[in-house]
């Protein structure tokens, strides 16, 4: 069993007070309390904790070296609580606990990033979780969680019940390496195309944890990463072909470090990703707040 605490915040202010004034007098003046009222907290305090704070044979109000340890600690917690008493505050005027947002790991998280570094710089008190997900995981992860806000591609909502607000188009792009084999081929043929190692990012619903879902266009040969970073890695190596969103491989397109795939099929294809939210679930002001900075974000950054 934990044991009980033995000091009250109550009982560490005044023993600040005390310190910093330097005198019961002044600590009375500075919390206004009658003097009677200090010495009873600090006799109460002393008594709790079995210990001397104060040497009582010195003219001004002198901590002993056990008091000056307390006060020390004491300061931390005062901090502690001074904040939280503040973040209570500003909850109470509006601001949320904590904003919960799951997004597709495809889209550009510049200015998602960006609307994180507002939310510090204003000092808005409401925590933000951010989930990554892919595909189907998406909506998996924000139904089950009941997450505020999700960001995704091609959700259907049945329910006519979801707030959605489109986003700037995404592209995507089939690109390969300039050293794989299938840079110098024209026209590529799906048989042929599904005869070499197709990169793919896995979807993340718990649904396909054991049985991965087959992308579109399948190949002969998948291999299923957890991510777009490490599929850019493995079409930078040359381990196979995918498509990639144009955002995150801009700078390998302009280098020649990636080439785009010429097959006979489609070779770019563009999304249209949503923010969404239910109707039956209001943004409060960080909700709110996050989505003005987002789309300002969205605005100032090349998609």
């Amino acid at each position: 069993m934990a044991n009980n605490i033995r000091f009250t915040i109550d009982q560490l202010e005044v023993l600040q007070a005390i310190d910093r004034t330097g005198s019961f007098a002044g600590a009375s003046r500075e919390l206004h309390r009658v003097p009677s009222a200090i010495s009873y907290v600090v006799r109460t305090l002393e008594d709790g904790l079995n210990l001397q704070l104060f040497d009582r044979r010195k003219h001004r109000a002198e901590l002993t070296p056990a008091g000056r340890r307390i006060l020390e600690q004491g300061a931390a917690l005062l901090d502690q609580a001074r904040s939280m008493d503040a973040l209570a505050v500003q909850i109470e005027t509006g601001w949320e606990p904590e904003l919960h947002i799951v997004v597709d790991g495809i889209i550009p998280m510049h200015p998602i990033i960006g609307a994180l570094k507002v939310f510090r710089e204003e000092q808005i008190p409401t925590r933000i979780r951010l989930d990554v997900e892919y595909q189907e995981g998406v909506p998996d992860r924000w139904e089950s969680d009941e997450a505020d806000l999700m960001i995704c591609l091609d959700f259907e909502d049945k329910s006519g019940t979801l707030e959605r607000t489109l986003l700037p188009e995404l592209q995507l792009l089939r690109v390969v390496s300039p050293d794989h084999p299938l840079a110098d081929i024209e026209d590529v043929s799906e048989s042929v195309l599904q005869t070499f190692m197709k990169v793919v990012v896995r979807d993340s619903s718990p649904r396909y944890a054991r049985n991965p879902k087959l992308p579109f266009g399948s190949s002969q040969h998948l291999t299923y990463l957890s991510d777009f970073h490490s599929k850019r890695l493995a079409l930078l190596q040359g381990a196979g072909f995918g498509w990639m969103p144009r955002h995150l491989i801009e700078d390998d397109l302009k280098s020649g470090r990636l080439v785009n795939l010429h097959t006979q099929e489609v070779d770019e294809w563009t999304y249209k990703p949503e923010l969404v939210y239910l109707q039956a679930k209001p943004l409060g002001l960080a909700g709110q707040r996050f989505v003005d900075v987002l789309f300002s974000s969205f605005k100032k950054t090349d998609v």
